[in-house]
């Protein structure tokens, strides 16, 4: 956790405090809604605590860019370096690397729908930073907007499509139950993100819940920048582990 409070001030004492606060748009789009897809570079440090007392480090930079005449696609790479003990060497080495391809489809005033494709290549340096396979992660949210948030459960569904036999397989499906609460400042936001995750490879079910509070603070870049901070707990005798954090800093809409 000391590497982790380390990279989070790292990130507050290095980001571009905003000269003026007026300067910053009432209601920027800070990435919280599934159907408005916006130019998104982000640094991201995530934290595991793992069963039985392991934990897992892994920083990570995003981008996401939106195309299309409409801009209603999206693509998403995400590259990681990860860290655990769970081999005994806690040096960092490079994870699997994603790439997600999105699409958004049927938006109204009161709902909209989003598909997503994700490849998650097995690209780690090391066995334990990765699953040794390559795995297919398909998303369909279906996104309703309430007068006091928006409500947009997902069903994702993740299996290996080739990968070293001799590691174990990926087949899972997850029910996301994601809600955006509005706030009187839109430069504040919150997500709430219970969850339930069948991992049929293992026969295992488990539990969880995710809270993301953060902020835009400014502009920097061309864009709106913000911190966040997302902890998540797990429940369930199955369950992977017992928490984890993820802190990050973006630039949107630049």
């Amino acid at each position: 956790m000391i590497r982790l409070a380390g990279i989070a001030a790292l990130c507050l004492g290095a980001a571009p405090w905003p000269a003026h606060a007026q300067e910053q748009p009432e209601a920027a789009n800070n990435g919280t809604d599934p159907t408005k897809f916006i130019t998104t570079a982000a640094a991201i440090y995530e934290y595991n605590d793992l069963i039985p007392g392991m934990s897992r480090h892994a920083p990570r930079l995003e981008y996401i860019q939106p195309f299309g005449g409409k801009r209603d696609y999206q693509l998403r790479v995400q590259l990681p370096m990860v860290s655990n003990d769970v081999a005994g060497n806690d040096g960092f080495g490079l994870g699997d690397i994603a790439v997600r391809l999105g699409h958004v489809f049927g938006v109204t005033r009161e709902h909209g729908m989003v598909v997503q494709g994700e490849m998650i290549f097995d690209t780690a340096s090391r066995d334990e930073l990765g699953t040794g396979q390559n795995v297919f992660k398909g998303t369909f949210i279906y996104a309703r907007f309430l007068p006091g948030g928006i409500f947009a459960p997902a069903i994702v569904h993740s299996v290996d499509v080739w990968g070293d036999s001799d590691r174990a397989g990926v087949n899972s499906t997850t029910l996301d139950f994601y809600y955006v609460p509005r706030f009187e400042d839109p430069r504040n936001f919150m997500t709430l993100d219970p969850a339930l995750t069948s991992d049929w490879h293992n026969d295992r079910q488990f539990a969880s819940l995710a809270v993301t509070l953060g902020r835009t603070l400014g502009q920097a870049f061309g864009g709106n920048w913000q911190l966040y901070a997302k902890p998540t707990v797990f429940a369930g005798a199955e369950r992977p582990g017992d928490w984890s954090i993820e802190v990050g800093y973006k630039v949107l809409g630049f």
